[in-house]
Formats: C-alpha cells, sequence, structure tokens
C-alpha cells in the first residue's frame, strides 16, 4: 500500500519503523527540513531508500494525484493495514478509568475517516470500529488526511455492528448515539462513564437497529439557517466536549 505525503510517512517512521518496506523520494536539490528528517530517521531504522530523478518519480502516481504527490516529494511503501477486533480494544482498556470507543456507522468518505481518525487521536479516544461492509478503508488516502494517526490507536473492523454494541454493553460500556433532534445536549450529559460512541452518516444517521440499543442520545446544540454539521467535525466537537470534562476544570 502506499503512503504519500512528508507528515503521513514520517509519523509511520516514528511509530511503526518496521512497516514500511521501502520509502522513495524525489531527487532535490535543497530538500526541506522534513524531508531531511525522513531520511535520517529511516536510515536510523535500516528502512530502504530509493532517491529517483522527476520523470521517474511522477510514474507512481495517476492524474488524480499526480501534482499533490510530486509537491510532497515522497512516497512509503507499506505492509496492509492490519486491523484488530473490538475484542482487542476492550482487552487493551481494561486498565483505563471510563474509556471511550467510537464507532463509525457508515463513514463511507475516506477525507472523513482520517480526520475523525486524527481528531481521536489528539483528544483521547482509546479505539475505533467501523463496518465491515459500507464503510471507507484504511487506505493511503485515510493515512494521508489522518497525517498519520491510524499508527497511534487501535481500529477494529466488524461485520455486525449490532453485536459489537451489545458485547460493550456486556463489558460495561454505555452506547451514546448522536442524534440531532433528540432533547438532550453535550453540555448537559456527563460523559465521565465507559462510553462507546456511534456517530452515524451525513445522510442518514445513525441505523434504526444500532439507536435501538442505545443507553442515551445526544446532540450538539446549534443556531442558524443549517443545522447539519460534516460528520467529521461533528465527532471533534463531541470528542472535545468528552475530553474537557475528564481532563479541564472549566
Amino acid at each position: 500500500m502506499l503512503v504519500i505525503g512528508k507528515n503521513p510517512v514520517l509519523e509511520i517512521l516514528k511509530s511503526t519503523p518496521r512497516e514500511l518496506n521501502k520509502i522513495v523520494l524525489l531527487k532535490k536539490q535543497n530538500p526541506e527540513k522534513t524531508l531531511e528528517l525522513i531520511v535520517k530517521t529511516a536510515k536510523e531504522n535500516s528502512v530502504n531508500l530509493i532517491f529517483l530523478n522527476y520523470f521517474e518519480f511522477k510514474k507512481f502516481f495517476d492524474s488524480k494525484n499526480k501534482q499533490e504527490g510530486i509537491d510532497q516529494g515522497v512516497i512509503g511503501f507499506i505492509k496492509d493495514y492490519r486491523y484488530v477486533s473490538v475484542r482487542d480494544i476492550a482487552e487493551s482498556n481494561t486498565k483505563i478509568q471510563n474509556p471511550l470507543i467510537l464507532i463509525l456507522d457508515r463513514i463511507t468518505d475516506p477525507h472523513n475517516l482520517g480526520a475523525i481518525i486524527r481528531s481521536a487521536v489528539c483528544l483521547g479516544a482509546d479505539g475505533i470500529v467501523i463496518p465491515r461492509h459500507e464503510s471507507a478503508e484504511i487506505n493511503h488516502t485515510v493515512i494521508k488526511a489522518s497525517s498519520g494517526s491510524v499508527n497511534y490507536i487501535q481500529i477494529a473492523k466488524e461485520t455486525n455492528l449490532s453485536n459489537t454494541v451489545l458485547f460493550l454493553k456486556d463489558k460495561g460500556y454505555f452506547i451514546t448515539g448522536t442524534e440531532m433532534n433528540c432533547t438532550k445536549t453535550i453540555f448537559e450529559t456527563d460523559f465521565r462513564i465507559p462510553l462507546a460512541l456511534i456517530i452515524g452518516n451525513e445522510g442518514e444517521g445513525i441505523r434504526s437497529n444500532l439507536k435501538k440499543h442505545c443507553d442515551f442520545l445526544v446532540r450538539i446544540p446549534m443556531t442558524g439557517k443549517l443545522n447539519s454539521l460534516n460528520a467529521s467535525v461533528s465527532t471533534a466537537i463531541f470528542l472535545y466536549e468528552i475530553f474537557r470534562q475528564k481532563n479541564l476544570k472549566c
């Protein structure tokens, strides 16, 4: 699998360098500091480096991402992403006080998924679950959109999210759904509990078979001519309020 971009490749080098098979770089007379750091870190971790001229380098890209790839000047070749199971995530969280797991219901846009993963890592989520079908996969677009943060959180892919929710309930998690038409807002809700937060897609929200398992539904209060947010933006708002309640005295 290809990973395009300086920051995503550098984050993989920092976190899981063994996942990199090789790094291909565009030869430059005056490489910037980030590229110099990539070369230095790759050598320290014995990652194979290949330097190519412009004409050889551009062959790796199709018409959609050619210019972006050339501008970035670096490609990482990594092993296919290794998903875990929700059981693995739950077991990893046993010693965490009030863990938080995100359940993403049909987030099909890879840029949205990448942005959500980035927010989840920055704001302290302890795992992410996506469905096996009707979801974006972890690919080079998601990795780039996440700025490489996929390497800092466990992500599970499950066939049946209803069973996943029931499993987490059995493990002591409270199931929270996001619903813009409910009465309770995020500022009226105590999130200092073991929590599984379900995020639905922008068009249809959370599926009814998941919503019926929720212990409570919450919404972001909004005012103005529009009453909906991009899925990654709304997720970040939910995550920040949970983070604030757990960590800040304001």
